[in-house]
């Protein structure tokens, strides 16, 4: 697998993305090689890069240093060349991306890494012409990449253990973290995004709540726990899974939607009477004692809303 102490990357995509991209190796140290096909992208490279090296320089970065990293390359092949690392970033259009890694396959030796920022599609189609797919990994970015420091790791049939590890260390020398995820459409994070925002439309559209309420209950209820814990964890830590089976019943029963129908996990856990934090074991096992997990629990909780409350960011962005 590539070394990354030869710290050298290319970037295939001169855009909003493959920009941050960029900015975001050569934050860290990596030498950048950026290239497009088209002129005005690269030329305008520095002055795009601006807003986000900005924000990099008030972690007392040098913003010169930064951009002296990264260097603008018309030419493909030069790019590329002596590179560990080839990172796609080009518009989402499935045959311009077959066509791009079709090439990278024959410019770049077996043991550099293919990496694709896509966001929808499989790396079984994008690598269809590709012959060493071995080494052909999603890394897909969450924006604003430079902020979010979660990346999607997407693997295929075909990416072995190594090139999963490869990633891990990869992002950890960048300062980010992985999550991986089977090459299926939406991945991780947009199917659990889309699946939040189709309710919360539905919601809005059918009367039930206003767009405000919506925003207000995620911001200051859901919203807190999900970034302190997760979805999963959350349950284990707020509610038995034998008081969410029947709420599973009662939303199908009175819904009739699919989305709604229990899932056959919880009926698991509930005939092994594990029901989470209460029992000491849910999704995760718990080594202290209920009381214990509680306290802590709440303490946690309890300091985010306090700056929740006292800091109004949705005022920021609303108009006068």
């Amino acid at each position: 697998m590539a070394e990354m102490d030869k710290r050298d990357i290319a970037v295939v995509g001169a855009g909003f993305m493959g920009t941050v991209i960029a900015t975001v190796y050569a934050r860290h140290g990596y030498r950048v090689r950026i290239t497009d096909v088209s002129p005005a992208a690269l030329a305008s490279f520095g002055e795009r890069a601006e807003p986000i090296v900005s924000s990099l320089v008030a972690e007392r970065m040098d913003a010169g240093a930064i951009l002296a990293n990264v260097k603008p390359e018309p030419s493909i092949d030069v790019a590329v060349e002596g590179c560990f690392f080839v990172h796609e970033a080009i518009h989402e259009n499935l045959a311009a991306k077959q066509e791009l890694f079709a090439r990278l396959d024959q410019l770049c030796p077996p043991e550099v890494v293919l990496g694709t920022n896509t966001s929808s599609f499989r790396l079984s189609d994008i690598s269809k012409e590709v012959r060493h797919r071995e080494r052909v990994l999603g890394v897909h970015y969450i924006t604003p990449a430079h902020i979010i420091d979660l990346v999607e790791l997407i693997r295929a049939e075909f990416t072995p253990d190594t090139l999963i590890e490869w990633g891990h260390a990869f992002l950890k020398s960048i300062d980010h973290v992985g999550v991986v995820c089977a090459e299926v459409p939406g991945f991780l994070v947009n199917r659990l995004q889309y699946a939040l925002l189709s309710e919360a439309y539905h919601i809005v559209e059918s009367g039930i709540a206003s767009r405000e309420d919506v925003d207000k209950a995620m911001r200051l209820s859901l919203g807190p726990r999900l970034a302190l814990w997760g979805p999963l964890l959350t349950e284990d830590l707020v509610v038995s899974k034998k008081t969410s089976a029947p709420i599973w019943d009662y939303l199908h029963d009175k819904t009739g939607d699919p989305k709604f129908l229990r899932p056959p996990a919880i009926t698991r856990f509930v005939e092994a009477g594990e029901l989470g934090a209460i029992t000491g074991k849910g999704w995760y096992s718990f080594a202290a004692e209920y009381p214990s997990v509680v306290r802590t629990r709440d303490a946690q909780l309890k300091a985010l809303l306090q700056w929740l409350r006292e800091s109004d960011r949705v005022g920021e962005f609303k108009a006068s």
